[in-house]
């Protein structure tokens, strides 16, 4: 079979990539090949052998090489081995350099390494997310043997991220970007971690894949926040849902805990006796200092009183519709949010939002700005902080959350 364009363009991806070899009446000099992966990638690739043994070479990959490309570099590549050169040693990988590349790990013992390193470092539902996005997204197009080095070479990251994208699920896109993000970071990190050092690379990663691959352009329009203005008609509004805007108020209240830690709250959490919640560890994010205290001022204790009797039969501040013994999902409100927003003309925001709102107001409310950041987690990072400061601040909190309910209080209740 000779390759022609018509034909490549009608190469269907399978449930594993296959090879397709050029026919040639010259032997000894090699072989023209089409990979095509999975995912829909279709690469050029020369097959000759050198002392019995088979190697490959990649040439590129289709349409952003062309075919007549393809057969340049092919002849190229094929004059060299009939002349009795090895194009890989020419290439500058040598047998120890490719001994050494054939030892690091597949994708596929990337992906579960990460897994189990997630689930002792990160908060349950954030694993349950990241495993379906992988099981989902990823795994699927991933065959057991490829390297990383090709899962990079291959640009298969930047293919696979842009496939869900073009689906329409650009936040979903987003999310497994992170995740990609996320993992790489951690193959680098264990590389060169101190425990490692002098030891064979694991992973052979010194710069992050992803960190080039972009969701969407820049842009300030992500830095959204809501005015006073807008918080009072979103706090007295009367066609909002009943859960939606609890949460809304709840959320400021509490000074901006991030959306998992305050929609998937459970009534035990808040105690009343010494008006605190308690977030625990394996719920938030910055899991280093344990469990996260939160005062609950007055205002909020106001805004618990109406929730909590529509709380789930365990005690889920927020309960599923379908299932009252787990949390709703948040996806819930963002789509409150959005059609309210739309339905009055106001630009639209996420619950995360809500967070940013709290963070721009606290300062503006005259929280100093450490304060504000330990209630909401930005405390610092450095050893002695993590390791040997186990003071809470928890005096700090409750003079911040005072200033902040004061000021919301204000907005709230502000005529004119």
């Amino acid at each position: 079979m000779r390759f022609t364009d018509k034909m490549i363009k009608g190469l269907a991806p399978k449930e594993k990539d296959y090879v397709i070899t050029e026919k040639s009446d010259e032997r000894g000099a090699g072989r023209l090949q089409i990979k095509v992966y999975p995912s829909g990638i279709i690469s050029f690739q020369f097959q000759y052998y050198i002392d019995k043994k088979r190697r490959r070479i990649e040439i590129g990959k289709y349409p952003l090489f062309s075919l007549a490309d393809a057969r340049k570099r092919f002849y190229q590549l094929s004059e060299s081995v009939a002349l009795g050169h090895d194009p890989m040693v020419e290439k500058g990988v040598s047998q120890a350099e490719q001994k050494l590349l054939n030892s690091l790990a597949t994708m596929h013992e990337l992906i579960t390494e990460f897994i189990e390193y997630g689930e002792t470092e990160f908060a349950a539902s954030t694993m349950k997310r990241l495993v379906n996005c992988f099981n989902h997204d990823l795994t699927p197009f991933i065959t057991d043997e490829l390297s990383i080095n090709d899962f990079i070479e291959q640009d298969l990251a930047r293919e696979l991220i842009y496939k869900v994208y073009n689906r329409g699920a650009i936040h979903q896109a987003d999310i497994f970007r992170s995740n990609l993000m996320s993992m790489f970071k951690f193959a680098i990190d264990y590389d060169n971690s101190p425990a490692r050092y002098k030891l064979p690379n694991r992973y052979g990663q010194k710069i992050n894949p992803i960190r080039d691959i972009n969701i969407q352009v820049p842009t300030n329009a992500n830095k959204r926040w809501l005015n006073e203005e807008e918080i009072k008609k979103i706090w007295h509004a009367d066609d909002l849902p009943f859960i939606a805007q609890q949460y809304f108020r709840l959320a400021l209240a509490l000074g901006g805990q991030r959306i998992e830690e305050v929609y998937k709250s459970y009534a035990h959490e808040y105690n009343f006796e010494d008006n605190t919640l308690t977030i625990p560890r394996e719920r938030i994010k910055v899991r280093d200092r344990g469990d996260h205290v939160v005062p609950i001022s007055p205002l909020a204790v106001e805004i618990l009183q109406e929730i909590l009797p529509h709380r789930g039969s365990t005690g889920a501040l927020f309960p599923h519709r379908d299932d009252p013994t787990k949390p709703a999902h948040h996806n819930t409100i963002s789509i409150a949010y959005a059609r309210w927003c739309k339905k009055h003309s106001m630009p639209s925001f996420s619950p995360k939002v809500l967070r940013s709102t709290c963070k721009t107001l606290m300062t503006k409310a005259g929280v100093p700005i450490h304060i504000r950041d330990i209630l909401q987690q930005h405390n610092k990072r450095d050893v002695a902080t993590v390791h040997y400061d186990r003071y809470d601040y928890l005096s700090e909190k409750i003079d911040g959350i005072g200033v902040w309910d004061k000021y919301l209080m204000k907005i709230i209740h502000e005529t004119g």
